[in-house]
């Protein structure tokens, strides 16, 4: 905790306070001090002040006599009371903009002591579950030039039970008055900072069936970090800087704007006024009701919108700025806006555009029409996530929202429709019925990782979405689900630090993977027919998993099956990883038992701490659904379900050559065959590999090189297996291909198998790369493919690759010649790369200047490929200037560098160097801080690495917050790089120099 620095000015006497902890009331003048300490000190958390935030108001005039008394009493009631507790706060109406900032407090919980003092009487990190909140009708007065907000809040509410006190959510917010309506008087109002809990005691119990009021008025500076509401700001085309007041709360964030009960499940109605200079435009969940002048103020226009749905605090969302906006309409009359800086409406088409089309699918998908009359989609210049779904306001970072024709490659092509679809389903599976509470967040968030898939797939079936749902959802989940240290899909969380730790790939991929490998079991039309079962009945309201699971059970005709959805289901919700299926021949006949186990990388690393994680996991077991076929034609597929603690022999036919189970990658689980069988597949795959679907492929592929980093195969199995790719016309085999020798490259980047594996990579390429050339010309998914390999080929040290590439940067450097947008990323790395530091500081100031998001973004990850170590250690320090680097960038850049051979070890050491500074410009609470754990550390691959980072974390690994979940994962994933190569190693480097050389040792 953070103490108050004191100080007085003898001439306008009034106490300066300094930073708190999160909502640390301000120090009153010294009159107002000297009249209330003894009556509401034990209301330690408002002030009584009325001052108008935009002009300061005159200060308590003293003699110098009366301002040493007051001193004296002053520093004497500061001493006395600090002996009671270490949590006082003193009082203020108001402070000077610069004295007051955000503080975090400490991981450790301190005492249940408010912070006047007295016992917090409420030993809950949640609410009381007696509250109903009805409504919250707010007028909030954002000034962008003081970076001030004051507020007003009248929040009405019902309690189920005789009660005398409710508890309610603020963090960061000075409350300069409250009151209730005339029926209550409040007796006390404490404040609990760590639990960011407010404690409002009245003089009279409450009853059921009566609605109550508190009316609030408080205020705050706008948040420095991208939370809360917060200050975003941004350089028009003049090049002048222009601010801007957005808001991002989910999870727990709706507290830092106003006091509010931040919890889902506790859904009410919003009304919303906004008063702002009459430069900027308001936006909030509902459109405008009336707009009027505020009178005496001529500057000021109040914006008054309509009453809201029944909604989560966190879906609230509100922005002031200054932007143009394009509509659009879809077939039922509901207004799509896309929302933009000026000078970069233009490219905002192609979302408007795929919005609109997107909307009339999911209206006909869910059975449900969409319940606003307007949907915006606003693209926001900083912002921490990639979207957020608020409820008719969708804020975008501008990467994933803004297109432009001439600029913008295939891929983030793409990744802004997919964005758009994404955040398009949270507006039924999310907004519409919410989550209970948050151990269901992938009701959620798997549901809208499926279904963007779906929804582009609609809008561009030439983009073969379902293709890359393998590559892009599957694959990832299972990579990290192998881990001892995952955690299952739904999972018990309370602080909101363990809340933002499961915003990752499990509750999001993981969770769109079983939604589609339920779906391949019970049809389409069961799922869309549970799923608008599912929205009709919870609409407007919220639900948990198992309201799911019957809702698809009764669209479901089981016939043979002796189970039910959820008994299926939660064997892969409730409990964390996956099987591997594996296929034990018997005695050279054609019956194979088939049996399950657990599938983990880390099988053969002998830590004790991941020993005593596997035995406790040992006994997972799942309902699988299983499928597979053979070469034969008249050989039907096989559906079947292998249970728990269940083998299963199965009889092939005896003049079969291969079986392949899951087919397409649709199940969510690794499958093992015996060596026979390995070797007729990859013969297959030589001979004639279009005998398997291009998913089949792909995960044929990513299992070998998964089995092998697990010991269960040789490495040199996959390395047999991709020698097929020769005649590969496919991205999703050669992009799963491509990603796991990239990862090898990384955890050996110090070892004379680099060389080696360029070599191969070389040869396995050419082919393919003299066939997609560096034109511009093609489909979209040829462009995709084009750009893969371009950029493999740069990355394994191809010479023509390099030349032409650096030409493209030359050229656009010296003549000003435009690279082609799906040449950009090889073209723009490639140059700085191979140059200096001249082409570094022209990249440097491409990434300033541009205002393409999507070329802007391109730029940032060319820097971290420059191979000099006091230009990458400039780039990391620029990271520290939030004018250089945008926050919400500094993951990429650290990513970016810890990536290059050339700045691994740089990025750790900044790291560490900078820690609590990164931890005081994200919080503890913050996702961003497990991303920067993961990437800087998770490819080492020796001893010394391990213990350098498990030296540095052991002192803060109660300080970590969200991050520890990470740091869990990363620890195990550099201990199974280090066994991975003492085992593997030298197999890799023998088969590498039998197929492309001699070897690179020097000694």
């Amino acid at each position: 905790m953070t103490k108050a620095g004191v100080s007085l000015n003898m001439k306008n006497t009034y106490i300066k306070a300094d930073d708190f902890q999160q909502n640390e009331l301000r120090v009153a003048t010294i009159a107002a001090l000297s009249q209330q300490m003894q009556s509401d000190s034990r209301h330690g958390l408002y002030a009584t002040s009325k001052k108008d935030l935009y002009e300061q108001g005159p200060v308590a005039q003293c003699s110098k006599a009366q301002a040493i008394a007051l001193t004296v009493f002053v520093f004497t009631a500061l001493f006395l009371t600090s002996l009671a507790a270490a949590f006082v706060k003193p009082f203020n109406i108001e402070c000077p903009v610069e004295e007051i900032a955000e503080v975090e407090v400490p991981s450790d919980e301190p005492e249940l002591v408010a912070t006047n003092g007295e016992e917090f009487p409420w030993d809950d990190i949640r609410l009381p579950s007696f509250i109903t909140p009805i409504r919250y009708d707010i007028e909030l007065t954002p000034n962008l030039t003081t970076h001030w907000v004051k507020g007003i809040e009248k929040l009405i509410f019902t309690v189920k039970e005789e009660t005398n006190f409710i508890v309610f959510h603020s963090k960061n917010i000075t409350i300069t008055s409250r009151t209730m309506n005339e029926r209550l008087n409040v007796e006390r109002m404490l404040e609990y900072p760590f639990r960011e809990q407010i404690y409002l005691e009245t003089d009279e119990y409450m009853v059921p069936g009566v609605s109550y009021a508190i009316r609030l008025k408080f205020q705050y500076k706008l948040s420095k970090h991208l939370e809360g509401f917060y200050l975003s700001r941004y350089n028009n085309e003049a090049g002048e800087q222009r601010f801007l007041a957005t808001s991002h709360f989910e999870p727990t964030y709706a507290r830092r704007a106003f006091p509010c009960f931040d919890e889902p499940d506790l859904k009410a109605k919003f009304l919303m006024t906004i008063t702002h200079d009459t430069e900027y435009s308001a936006f909030f969940n509902t459109p405008k009701k009336a707009v009027t002048e505020v009178r005496g103020k001529n500057n000021l226009i109040r914006d008054e919108f309509e009453e809201t749905v029944d909604m989560s605090t966190y879906l609230v969302a509100f922005v002031v700025c200054d932007f143009a906006q394009v509509h659009s309409i879809t077939q039922k009359g509901v207004n799509v806006s896309v929302i933009a800086a000026p000078h970069k409406i233009g490219q905002a088409q192609f979302a408007l555009e795929s919005a609109t089309k997107i909307m009339d699918y999911y209206d006909e998908f869910f059975g449900i029409p969409y319940p606003l009359p307007k949907e915006d989609l606003i693209a926001i210049p900083d912002f921490g996530a990639g979207a957020m779904e608020n409820w008719g306001l969708i804020t975008y970072r501008e990467t994933s929202l803004l297109y432009s024709e001439t600029q913008t490659s295939a891929d983030a092509k793409q990744w802004i429709a997919v964005v758009v679809a994404h955040e398009l389903a949270h507006q039924w599976f999310g907004d519409l019925v919410t989550m209970k509470w948050w151990n269901d967040l992938w009701l959620n968030e798997g549901f809208a990782s499926w279904m963007e898939y779906l929804g582009v797939d609609h809008i561009h079936p030439e983009w073969r979405m379902m293709d890359q749902f393998f590559l892009d959802m599957v694959a990832p989940a299972l990579a990290l689900d192998s881990l001892t240290t995952s955690h299952p899909i739904s999972v018990d969380v309370k602080d909101p630090k363990e809340i933002e730790a499961i915003f990752d790939t499990i509750s999001y991929k993981k969770g769109a993977a079983i939604i589609h490998m339920l779906e391949d079991l019970v049809g389409e039309k069961t799922i869309r027919d549970g799923l608008t079962h599912y929205l009709k009945e919870h609409k407007f309201d919220n639900a948990e998993t198992n309201d799911l699971w019957d809702a698809i059970s009764r669209s479901w005709d089981s016939g043979k099956y002796d189970f039910t959805v959820k008994e299926m289901m939660d064997t892969w919700t409730l409990q964390m990883g996956y099987p591997l299926i594996t296929f034990d021949q018997q005695n050279d006949t054609n019956i194979y038992t088939i049996r399950q186990e657990r599938f983990l990388k880390s099988m053969n690393v002998n830590d004790t701490e991941i020993q005593e994680r596997r035995h406790e996991q040992d006994d997972y077991q799942w309902v699988v659904p299983l499928t597979f076929h053979t070469d034969l034609e008249d050989f039907p597929t096989h559906k079947f379900i292998l249970n728990k603690s269940q083998t299963m022999d199965f009889e092939f036919p005896g003049d079969m050559t291969w079986f392949k189970a899951n087919l397409n990658g649709t199940g969510f689980y690794r499958v093992n065959y015996p060596a026979s069988n390995w070797d007729a597949l990859i013969l297959a795959l030589n001979t004639d590999h279009r005998v398997f679907t291009p998913a089949d492929r792909a995960q044929l592929i990513n299992d070998a090189f998964a089995l092998a980093q697990a010991g269960l195969l040789p490495s040199t199995k996959p390395l047999d297996m991709i020698m097929y790719l020769l005649k590969e016309n496919e991205i999703v085999p050669w992009a799963t291909a491509l990603r796991h020798l990239s990862a090898w490259k990384v955890t050996l980047q110090e070892t004379d198998l680099i060389p080696l594996i360029n070599n191969f990579i070389q040869t396995l390429i050419s082919p393919i790369y003299n066939k997609v050339g560096w034109g511009e010309t093609g489909e979209h998914m040829e462009r995709l493919l084009r750009k893969l390999i371009l950029r493999t080929a740069l990355d394994a040290d191809m010479e023509e690759a390099q030349e032409k590439a650096v030409k493209y940067f030359h050229d656009y450097k010296n003549k000003n010649e435009s690279v082609p947008p799906n040449l950009k990323a090889v073209a723009y790395s490639a140059g700085v790369k191979f140059g200096g530091l001249d082409e570094w500081k022209f990249a440097w100031t491409m990434f300033k200047e541009s205002h393409i998001p999507s070329e802007k973004s391109i730029w940032m990850r060319a820097l971290a490929n420059s191979p000099h170590p006091y230009i990458l250690q400039q780039y990391l320090d620029a990271t520290l200037d939030r004018q250089k680097i945008k926050p919400q960038d500094v993951t990429s850049v650290l990513a970016g560098v810890a990536r290059n051979p050339a700045g691994a070890n740089l990025a750790w050491r900044h790291v560490q160097m900078h820690w609590d500074e990164i931890l005081s410009n994200f919080g503890v609470g913050s996702f961003i801080i497990g991303s920067i754990i993961e990437s800087t550390t998770s490819h080492f691959s020796t001893e010394f690495d391990y213990e350098q980072v498990q030296d540095f974390f052991i002192p803060r690994r109660t300080h970590i917050g969200s991050g520890q979940r990470a740091l869990d994962q990363s620890e195990e994933q550099i201990q199974i790089n280090i066994e991975w190569r003492r085992d593997h190693e030298e197999e890799i480097r023998r088969w590498m120099q039998a197929k492309v050389g001699a070897s690179a040792k020097i000694f």
